[in-house]
């Protein structure tokens, strides 16, 4: 009996340290549980991950989630990162205008410009010397030796031009040589090039070449010079091609709405951000990719700083700064802020108004974000219906590597079942035992003073007991 009863004491430290651990270290289970809906069958399923998911797992990471059939037997699986963008280009155009040379050059060889050019800072001004002077014709390109082309004002940032496709009206069949000079005010000129324009007629339908292809380093202006003025056509207007190269979703990201959240208890983090900061809770670690504010209605201007971080004790980091605004002219003309563009993962965000600026009103500020959320691919296999759990910090991943799962995925990807989630619920055992836990972790430093005061107390009666012996 005595030697049972002396496991008290390495009892008494089991549960004092290890007062929020399972019994034994065994699973204690996923505390939510969501039906799997297979709207498409095949050999792999895709099931696109809602907002909701991230706000009832409890590793950051998506560790504690685990496909299980009708029987409760685990169905493979992986998590497919949203794959966020590809690059396209898109071809952006916008009318060249056209003035039309003289019929013939002048003495020393060169041309007379149709127009003028007045350069003030950044910006070119072209006026036209003849006001009398008519728009192109076929009339007028019948008289003259060529053309200059303004191909307009190139903004910051725009792709440079690099193509002009040339518009013409009369002869169905004709072949024009041309060569061409560009220029960044009409007076010192670069060689272009040359080329043909022609059409074509055939029982195919009409052939048509009616394009010139522009250097790397063209100006703004164009001359273009018929080599036989007599066969060129009328032009009658021209375009002018850049490509644009941009980013395409492929997998684009959801828009989810918050409002503002309590300010967390004093001393889950530094507060160094005024009192009128808004706090918002986005349920889970999340991959940010915009962020906006939906301002009250009325005109309003709000410059602000973004701060965000992933847990609540964690410092917050700063994640830019924005001015967000609404704008009302008359009664309905609205104009808004485009949204911030950032890349983060973070579940908290704070957002501090400049103190210069009016306080935001904290019951009808939103937070509109846009996340990349992740999907799941599973192999159907098991026996329908299928559910989806998640909730647990002492599970074990459970999904597989993506090669792993799936052979040859840029090939399957196209032949992916779809799935959706339902409702979760809550498994009441499971919460019922983490309350507990919690419970017993907040115990655990009286637990600790107890068994110290306890030890104490227990030394000092095996002193008296030895001075007693004496």
């Amino acid at each position: 009996m005595r030697r049972r009863n002396g496991h008290w004491v390495p009892r008494l430290l089991c549960a004092a340290l290890l007062g929020v651990a399972p019994a034994c270290g065994k699973d204690v289970g996923f505390r939510f549980t969501a039906p799997i809906h297979v709207e498409s069958p095949a050999a792999f399923v895709q099931l696109p991950l809602p907002a909701g998911a991230y706000e009832r797992v409890q590793q950051s990471s998506l560790e504690d989630l685990r496909i299980i059939d009708a029987r409760g037997e685990r169905v493979p699986f992986a998590v497919l990162a949203p794959r966020i963008a590809e690059p396209e280009s898109v071809e952006q155009k916008r009318d060249a205008v056209l003035y039309p040379l003289p019929a013939r050059r002048t003495a020393d060889g060169g041309w007379r410009s149709p127009v003028e050019v007045t350069v003030e800072g950044d910006r070119i001004s072209v006026k036209r010397l003849d006001r009398a002077a008519p728009a192109p014709s076929a009339d007028l390109g019948a008289r003259s030796g060529g053309w200059l082309i303004d191909l307009g004002e190139r903004g910051r940032g725009d792709p440079p031009p690099h193509l002009l496709r040339m518009q013409w009206s009369g002869s169905e069949e004709f072949t024009a040589t041309f060569s061409f000079e560009t220029s960044d005010d009409l007076n010192t000129w670069r060689a272009g090039g040359s080329g043909q324009l022609m059409a074509l007629a055939s029982a195919a339908g009409p052939l048509t070449q009616a394009a010139v292809v522009l250097p790397a380093n063209s100006g703004r202006f164009l001359r273009l010079v018929w080599a036989d003025p007599a066969a060129a056509p009328a032009l009658i207007g021209a375009k002018v091609v850049a490509d644009q190269q941009r980013n395409v979703a492929l997998d684009p990201p959801t828009e989810l709405v918050f409002s503002a959240s309590p300010e967390p208890a004093a001393g889950a983090a530094p507060n160094d951000a005024a009192g009128s900061a808004l706090y918002f809770d986005l349920g889970g670690v999340l991959s940010v990719m915009e962020i906006d504010l939906e301002l009250v209605r009325g005109t309003r201007v709000a410059p602000v700083r973004l701060q965000g971080r992933t847990r609540i004790e964690e410092p917050w980091r700063e994640l830019g700064s924005a001015v967000f605004y609404r704008l009302e002219r008359g009664t309905a003309e609205v104009s808004s802020s485009p949204p911030l563009a950032i890349q983060t993962a973070a579940r908290y965000l704070r957002v501090v108004p400049d103190p210069r600026a009016a306080t935001l009103d904290r019951a009808q500020t939103k937070l509109v974000v846009k996340a990349q959320l992740a999907s799941l691919v599973f192999a159907l296999q098991g026996q329908p219906p299928f559910a989806l759990l998640a909730g647990s910090n002492d599970v074990q991943p459970s999904a597989l590597p993506v090669a792993s799962l799936v052979p040859a995925i840029d090939d399957e990807r196209s032949r992916f079942g779809r799935a959706t989630l339902g409702e979760w619920s809550e498994v009441t055992a499971v919460a019922q035992a983490e309350e507990s836990r919690r419970k017993l972790a907040a115990m655990r430093p009286w637990l600790l003073w107890s068994l110290l005061l306890a030890g104490v107390a227990g030394l000092g009666f095996m002193v008296w007991r030895l001075a007693r012996g004496r």
